[in-house]
């Protein structure tokens, strides 16, 4: 079982640290080729309050989303959500059909850095090349979820051999991106630098 984890600092707000692990989950009767973990934690404080987040990940040997927990702590109180995405790409929420994510391939929390690896590992892009893929965005603290186009364009490696990708939405807008062999993020410009 590989394990692989960083920890980021959040550039974006006074206090916040998010923490991810990502590893090999062992063959068993739900997946029998195995599959992928991601595993990751975060404590904030933003406009929303102090809040931590706790999730987990997992994504089949193709890095396709299959299952998401998430839970948040903030002073209302404990909030948890459940998504799981089936092979022909229906995904339901808390056991209900959620038909607005139909065909989404991956799962964005919003407020870590590692479920960036999902697309960045699954696409295999290229440098130039760029892709356009529909995710399940995951707001935090607030739990909502509904679905973004993203883009992700591969730049070239840089100084470090690190590779360089352009992130975009419509929503948020666009960020350069720098990720390990791994996938993992090393800086999210303006959002995320990574401290271990």
């Amino acid at each position: 079982m590989a394990l692989h984890s960083a920890m980021w600092r959040r550039l974006d707000v006074s206090d916040g640290l998010a923490h991810g692990a990502l590893s090999d989950y062992t063959p068993d009767a739900t997946f029998p080729d195995g599959a992928h973990l991601l595993d990751g934690s975060a404590v904030m404080r933003d406009d929303a309050g102090p809040w931590s987040l706790r999730f987990s990940v997992v994504a089949d040997r193709s890095w396709l989303t299959r299952t998401v927990f998430v839970e948040v702590l903030a002073d209302d109180g404990l909030e948890r959500v459940t998504l799981e995405v089936d092979q022909l790409g229906d995904w339901s929420l808390d056991g209900r059909p959620w038909p607005e994510l139909r065909g989404c391939t991956d799962v964005d929390v919003s407020a870590t850095p590692l479920t960036n690896a999902l697309p960045v590992r699954r696409l295999g892009l290229p440098v130039g090349a760029e892709a356009a893929i529909d995710v399940a965005w995951l707001d935090v603290p607030s739990l909502a979820v509904h679905r973004v186009r993203q883009v992700y364009r591969r730049g070239p490696d840089d100084a470090r051999g690190l590779h360089t990708y352009t992130y975009a939405d419509p929503t948020y807008g666009e960020f350069g991106i720098t990720v390990d062999p791994v996938g993992l993020v090393v800086a999210y410009q303006g959002l995320f630098t990574r401290v271990a």
